[in-house]
């Protein structure tokens, strides 16, 4: 995807321009992609920047500060202004001058303000600092790893990969949270020594002294208010949300499902602005009915991805190229990959995404779903319980604890909990309780899990998440948790902003928006039952288990089975066999086969193969077999 990269080093170990050059190489995902690089004249930093055609952003050279920026700020014009107003001079509309000079002026303090999602790099020549910093929420990746006298950042992990000190060795706790959660947590990589940058995080890197620091510029903060007055400020911030995303965007697209959230940005769109939508799914899904007819009503030219055969023939790719994007970092159905063209081809360079709309109706959040049991939680230890019970993807159900080899199996239980036990510490005394499950939703299943989606789509076109704006989080987090039980929120704006919306069945409840507590119960029932009979319109959208059982069991085999994998001592032969056996017999494995399969891939990819992953783990064109884990 668009990326931001470099490296400081403090003895000129490196040639600082063939490092950006190899770092840029393996990252180019698309030959249209533009470049610039810039090194500075002692050669002890170097810093690049790939981007997408439409990308406004670019590097900034000043007299003692460099810059680059990844990503977008939707209010940078009044960010601009204000620092105008306090006689800093600003030229253009480079937004890597703007978050250097803005840093200058007041320190990290400066990012506080900007609303959007990013990821940067500034260096002061005078004091021979590197400073890395992200938006409130981390959502443009920014990795990094430090070495003896240097310090290599990156957007995607392969780029660091390039240099062939940094270190290959697994780590076993992000082994242990991709298996148990089915993603990753707080800093933590598959790899021991590269880090992922923490949200609202600012990293200080000091060449001279060879030394690091992370500091937290924004922390966030819950305070109740009425209810009453927490319907109308949510729905004000959604507005301007929505709007901050949209105005005078060209080109502008939206991914439109049968759910609510989609559906809610939509409604809360001008009927002016031009804007095509596109649904994706298998033939005769739900999601393609339904999305079809929001359209309708609201006047937009809709279009239909369709998952068909060729979809299943071109799986290996897809999946390759998932985990190309990702670094192997995400466990995905990989449904959405043959659409990324497909945006593109109907010309659309600004995409907008659902994303993070469960902070609206947590009862339907994946795994942070609220249930009675949550409701009734009072304390500490219960609400640690919980989350780890509920956290976990049941991707070791059925194994029976034997999925890891020895040593590493009686560990992996032990580094889970302890991973869960260190990110809640974030939100600490946060009140009421039930906030910290929206809070630990916010700041890791979105920061680890939805931020990979969107590198995938980012990989073509920009994306934008309207329900992650700076108001709004913060309007949504004053709001008391009661109101985020179920469609309370998004059947207000709907209400107000689009009534119609509210009598198209939401695919989650299988009835209207407007029904009543009784007509959920038997919209679901029914829905269940046509989709069973194979109705056309109440079809899911994907049928991944089915597929790796028939269509796709050659590439299970070819992955799972292999002498390759089973002698890589990361997971038990005989536990593997069992579950593909299984899943192939009747049993449901599919998640577990999938994150089997993504990891495989992802030691192939990038730890293995030299050519792609641009580093030389490979020796004498020989398999190696991957570094163990550290405990």
């Amino acid at each position: 995807m668009p990326a931001v990269f470099g490296l400081a080093d403090n003895n000129t170990s490196v040639n600082v321009s063939d490092a950006l050059r190899a770092m840029a190489g393996c990252m180019r995902h698309h030959p249209s992609y533009r470049q610039e690089c810039h090194v500075d004249s002692d050669g002890t930093f170097g810093v690049g920047r790939l981007s997408l055609e439409s990308s406004k952003c670019g590097n900034w050279i000043g007299d003692t500060l460099a810059a680059v920026v990844d990503g977008e700020i939707y209010n940078a014009e009044e960010q601009r202004q204000a620092l105008r107003a306090g006689d800093h001079a600003i030229q253009g509309e480079s937004l890597a001058e703007m978050l250097a000079i803005g840093f200058a002026a007041s320190g990290m303090a400066f990012f506080r303000n900007l609303n959007g999602k990013f990821s940067a790099a500034i260096f002061d020549r005078q004091h021979q600092c590197l400073i890395l910093a992200n938006d409130r929420f981390g959502m443009r990746p920014l990795y990094y790893v430090h070495l003896s006298g240097r310090l290599l950042f990156a957007s995607e992990i392969k780029a660091l990969l390039t240099d062939p000190q940094v270190s290959r060795q697994q780590n076993l706790r992000g082994i242990a949270q991709f298996f148990t959660f089915g993603q990753l947590f707080a800093e933590d990589t598959l790899l021991q020594d590269v880090h992922l940058l923490a949200a609202a995080g600012c990293l200080t890197y000091d060449l001279r002294q060879d030394r690091l620091k992370v500091e937290r510029y924004w922390q966030l903060a819950a305070n109740p208010v009425s209810n009453g007055a927490s319907l109308d400020r949510i729905d004000e911030a959604f507005g301007k949300a929505v709007e901050r995303s949209t105005k005078g965007v060209a080109n502008l697209g939206m991914s439109l499902s049968g759910g609510l959230d989609s559906r809610t940005i939509l409604a809360a769109m001008d009927d002016a602005q031009p804007m095509t939508t596109v649904s994706i799914g298998m033939e005769g899904s739900a999601d393609h009915r339904l999305a079809a007819e929001m359209a309708r009503l609201s006047g937009r030219q809709h279009h239909q991805c369709l998952l068909g055969a060729g979809f299943l023939e071109r799986f290996e790719e897809h999946l390759r190229h998932m985990v190309r994007l990702t670094d192997g970092h995400y466990l995905s159905q990989c449904i959405v990959m043959p659409t990324l063209p497909v945006y593109r081809d109907l010309g659309i360079q600004v995409l907008l995404r659902g994303h993070a709309g469960e902070l609206m109706h947590m009862q339907k959040a994946y795994n942070f779903s609220l249930d009675a049991e949550a409701l009734a939680l009072r304390d500490e230890a219960g609400l640690e319980n919980w989350l780890f019970r509920h956290l976990q993807s049941y991707l070791l159900d059925g194994t029976e604890g034997r999925l890891f080899a020895e040593p590493y199996r009686q560990h992996i239980d032990v580094l889970a909990r302890e991973s869960l036990r260190a990110c809640l510490t974030e939100s600490q005394g946060m009140q009421p309780l039930l906030h910290r499950i929206s809070h630990l939703f916010l700041s890791q299943r979105l920061r680890r899990e939805t931020a990979m989606s969107l590198v995938k789509f980012g990989s073509l076109v920009e994306t934008r998440l309207p329900y992650l704006d700076n108001e709004l989080v913060d309007a949504l987090f004053a709001a008391p948790p009661e109101m985020k039980l179920d469609e309370t929120i998004q059947a207000h704006i709907l209400r107000r902003r689009r009534p119609s919306f509210l009598k198209v069945m939401n695919v989650n409840t299988g009835t209207s928006v407007d029904a009543g507590r009784l007509g959920h119960f038997f919209g679901k029932v029914r829905h269940k039952i046509l989709a069973k009979l194979g109705v056309r319109g109440y079809q899911p959208y994907e049928r991944l288990g089915l597929w790796l059982r028939r269509e796709l069991r050659p590439l299970v085999g070819q992955l799972l089975l292999s002498d390759r994998f089973l002698a890589r001592g990361v997971f038990e032969p005989a536990t593997v066999k069992h579950v593909v056996e299984s899943h192939w017999n009747g049993a449901n494995f599919t998640f577990l086969i999938m994150a089997l399969m993504t990891f495989e891939v992802g030691q192939q990819e990038f730890l293995e193969d030299r050519g792609k992953a641009g580093n030389l783990f490979q020796k004498s064109g020989q398999y190696c077999p991957a570094p163990q884990p550290t405990i």
